[in-house]
């Protein structure tokens, strides 16, 4: 199941759930900060597991683990 990243409008606390397809078309979640229906769908940064900084990549075979 993917992770969604949510934001509240009452509120504005951020937030993740685990959904399917079926759960998301539904409708979105409750916040659980404060119980309000009104949340969207946030933009998430993609994790790499690099050095983002450093530029140093990250992705199979970069992580210097022998």
């Amino acid at each position: 199941m993917p992770l969604y990243e949510f934001e509240c409008k009452k509120c504005g606390h951020r937030f993740e759930e685990l959904l399917s397809a079926s759960e998301l078309e539904s409708g979105a979640p409750a916040c659980p900060a404060c119980k309000s229906k009104r949340v969207e769908k946030a933009f998430s940064a993609f994790a790499t597991g690099g050095d983002s900084v450093g530029g140093g990549g990250g992705g199979c075979g970069s992580g210097g683990f022998t």
